[in-house]
């Protein structure tokens, strides 16, 4: 143990409070930026109308256009986590990103819109490699389920919030026509809707100012770097790829879900945004603190592959109900069933990264967040928003198919992942003792 290491370790833990303080104002961060991110979805007809687009374009919006750079930018922020102070670097991401979803509000082509929702995954990539780490430096490790398990609840809060807000925004402005901004111009409800949302954002920053940098801890072999990665790949390889294939099911559904029911169902965008953002809120953000609070209890008992052992469970639970929710008759139904696969899926992309940073030395977990980012956002949102409208454009060729592409897609997904997390138990349980 180095000298660093040694002084970090006696240095008392900080008190339960304040981390939780640290972690309701990452939990408001990460919400924030998943409306930001996840907006586009209720907006996918008038933006196709608009802006003349196919389900693939949209699905690049909706995916590839935020997952490329945010994959490639975070694995530098992801080093930059490890090295500099983690606080001042998500206050930087939050303003970039706020900025970016406003200038999607003046965008009037494909590329222009392309272009903005980039930077908007530049700006984010910033916020959890860095929230991930601190989180690990404020809780010991049999606390960080809990904790990682809240401040991951912005997934589903984000998500649920957004297709809610967003919901009621385009039902307040569908009627009213552009709308005109003093010096701003004038604006489509659409391109209204993400300079709404890009607003809270910015609260934030001063909220971050309060938050103090952690003393980093646990730092024996952080300089292993590369090495410490390909000796213990028997884990990380089917772990990171199984949450990564899992991630497709999220994707998948709030890429497509919304429009599935407004084609399918004739649901307005006001309907579905409200009742697939209560069930999200309801039914994701239950599996997720349900998952860490199980988790840490077992693993105060002793068993300590309890945050993969419960990630295995979730996602072979998911099956059955993904498979349901595309087969029955009722609409009413189809969302019951899929509030049970998001529930699901929730507890396992909730106790994802106590898992991994379980295993992980403190000068390698932002590196290490950043390439489970990078496989989760290539992977699951890069490709399953894209695989669903693939499967409709030239797989059934008939856009009222959607719910049969999402049913395919989000069904092989969570088996592929149930079986990569299964593969990464032993060598688990090998590395933690």
């Amino acid at each position: 143990m180095t000298a660093d290491s040694a002084a970090s370790a006696a240095r008392p833990w900080p008190r339960p409070a304040y981390g939780y303080y640290v972690t309701g104002v990452l939990l408001l961060a990460y919400t924030l930026s998943y409306v930001d991110r996840q907006i586009l979805s209720l907006m996918v007809e008038p933006v196709k109308r608009d802006l003349q687009l196919t389900d693939t374009q949209i699905s690049l919006l909706h995916g590839f256009a935020f997952a490329i750079f945010y994959t490639l930018v975070g694995l530098v922020l992801g080093r930059l986590a490890d090295r500099c102070n983690r606080r001042s670097l998500i206050i930087v991401g939050i303003a970039i990103w706020c900025l970016a979803t406003a200038a999607c509000g003046f965008a009037g082509s494909l590329g222009a819109l392309f272009l903005a929702r980039i930077v908007v995954g530049v700006g984010e990539a910033s916020l959890s490699p860095a929230a991930y780490s601190m989180l690990a430096d404020y809780f010991q490790p049999e606390r960080r389920g809990r904790a990682m398990g809240l401040y991951s609840l912005g997934v589903y809060l984000g998500s649920g919030l957004a297709f809610i807000v967003g919901g009621l925004v385009i039902a307040a402005t569908k009627d009213a026509g552009p709308v005109a901004l003093p010096g701003l111009g004038s604006f489509k409800p659409w391109q209204l809707a993400f300079v709404i949302v890009a607003l809270p954002g910015l609260l934030v920053v001063p909220l971050m100012l309060t938050v103090r940098e952690p003393v980093r801890r646990e730092l024996a072999g952080s300089e292993s770097g590369f090495r410490h990665f390909v000796e213990r790949r028997a884990f990380y390889a089917p772990a990171i790829l199984g949450y990564a294939v899992l991630a497709i099911v999220t994707f998948a559904y709030t890429a497509w879900l919304p429009t599935s029911f407004i084609r399918l169902w004739g649901w307005s965008p006001k309907e579905i945004g409200i009742a697939y953002g209560s069930i999200m809120l309801v039914f994701g953000s239950g599996g997720m603190i349900l998952a860490g609070m199980v988790a840490d209890r077992l693993a105060m008992r002793g068993r300590r592959d309890a945050h993969l052992r419960l990630s295995v469970v979730g996602t072979v639970a998911a099956v059955p109900f993904a498979l349901a929710a595309g087969l029955v008759a009722s609409p009413y139904a189809a969302l019951a069933l899929v509030g049970l696969t998001s529930f699901c899926i929730s507890m396992s992309i909730a106790l994802a990264p106590a898992a991994l940073q379980s295993v992980t030395p403190n000068g390698l977990r932002g590196q290490m967040t950043a390439l489970y980012l990078l496989l989760i956002n290539l992977v699951g949102m890069g490709c399953g928003p894209t695989l669903v409208a693939l499967c409709t454009d030239y797989g059934f060729g008939d856009e009222l198919a959607v719910r049969n592409s999402v049913t395919i897609v989000t069904v092989c997904a969570a088996s592929v992942s149930a079986a990569l997390l299964t593969l990464a138990l032993k060598p688990y349980r090998r590395l933690i003792g």
